[in-house]
């Protein structure tokens, strides 16, 4: 195991420390438990996010499981890279270091374009008829991902995102998913960028039947046959953050998808990632509940991928990290102490 888990022995300190502060007991909710476990996994407030946002294509597309041309994946990663889109603005507003990667996309890029050329090929291969990738290819996408969060962990970042983008790839992560948690296709599939009920119904027999051309549930075995370059990127990223005492920023579906490969792979995994929010895309609440994590810090039914959730809670998570280490007590704050006044009266254990 690579992943230690997180020490929960000072729990009951923190909150002590908590209930310190100048302000009634409980009153801050969900903030104060995740101030909490912010803590548990680095106990200085978190200053600097990087979003590794990972681009690649898919072969399944050939099976017309979506709308979207898959040009649209290429052209939207430049669009990125020059701070366009929902995740460019985002990252632009939250002072968020934003790097775009290219690990399979079906285009070839110019220096200009300012993407990381980390190509493992044109696209994964239709998995349908064979494994998306070989197991050198999964292998070396998963440490690619390893190495740029350790990139930016020397930089000086002390809190990981990460991004997505790649038309299919709605369909790899529901496989993922599937083979993963052992759900029905039907419950952890939807319509991606607008398929018709008739077409959501084809989209989940392309996917069932892949899965009984994959019957390996191994979770790299799955990864490789089922996966995409930019998801294995991400399942590596997420177990090098958790090694390096990271917090991990979990996005929506497909971000989780990768990371029910890095919780299979490494266990530990999970003590460090953070939900963000919840995704309008079928199933994302029960990926969430099979891993066993927290509730979402949001629910405003998005469903862009793109790393946007995690760019949008950032400020939430940032604030929570400080509250320990910087909200004044009662004490410092010149406050008398109500809390000490309720416990003596009987009212707080």
């Amino acid at each position: 195991m690579t992943v230690q888990p997180i020490d929960t022995s000072k729990t009951a300190m923190l909150e002590e420390a908590l209930l310190a502060k100048a302000m009634p007991p409980g009153s801050l909710g969900e903030l104060a438990r995740l101030a909490i476990r912010i803590a548990l996994i680095t106990p200085k407030p978190l200053s600097r996010l990087a979003l590794l946002l990972f681009a690649g294509d898919h072969g399944i597309v050939a099976e017309g499981t979506t709308h979207s041309p898959q040009e649209i994946t290429w052209q939207q990663s430049v669009n990125f890279a020059k701070g366009g889109g929902a995740c460019g603005l985002f990252a632009r507003v939250h002072e968020v270091d934003l790097t775009v990667i290219d690990m399979g996309v079906d285009h070839s890029f110019s220096p200009s374009d300012g993407i990381e050329d980390c190509s493992l090929g044109r696209g994964t291969r239709n998995f349908l008829l064979q494994d998306a990738m070989d197991m050198k290819q999964c292998q070396t996408a998963m440490e690619l991902g390893k190495e740029h969060v350790r990139t930016k962990r020397l930089a000086g970042f002390d809190c990981i995102a990460f991004g997505e983008m790649g038309v299919g790839n709605t369909s790899s992560a529901s496989a993922i998913a599937a083979a993963v948690t052992g759900l029905p296709v039907r419950r952890i599939t939807g319509k991606g960028s607008g398929l018709s009920d008739e077409e959501l119904e084809y989209k989940c027999s392309v996917l069932e039947r892949s899965l009984e051309k994959h019957p390996s549930r191994d979770p790299l075995q799955v990864l490789a046959s089922l996966g995409g370059f930019e998801i294995a990127g991400i399942a590596g990223g997420i177990i090098e953050a958790a090694s390096l005492s990271m917090p991990v920023l979990l996005d929506g579906f497909i971000v989780t998808a990768a990371a029910l490969i890095s919780c299979a792979l490494e266990p530990n995994c999970k003590d460090y990632l953070i939900p963000c929010h919840l995704s309008a895309l079928e199933g994302h609440d029960l990926l969430l509940h099979y891993l066993e994590l927290p509730a979402p810090l949001l629910s405003l039914g998005m469903q862009l991928g793109e790393g946007t959730g995690s760019l949008t809670a950032w400020p939430i998570i940032r604030q929570a990290s400080s509250i320990l280490s910087e909200m004044t007590s009662f004490d410092t704050g010149g406050v008398t102490d109500s809390t000490s006044l309720l416990k003596e009266k009987g009212l707080l254990p």
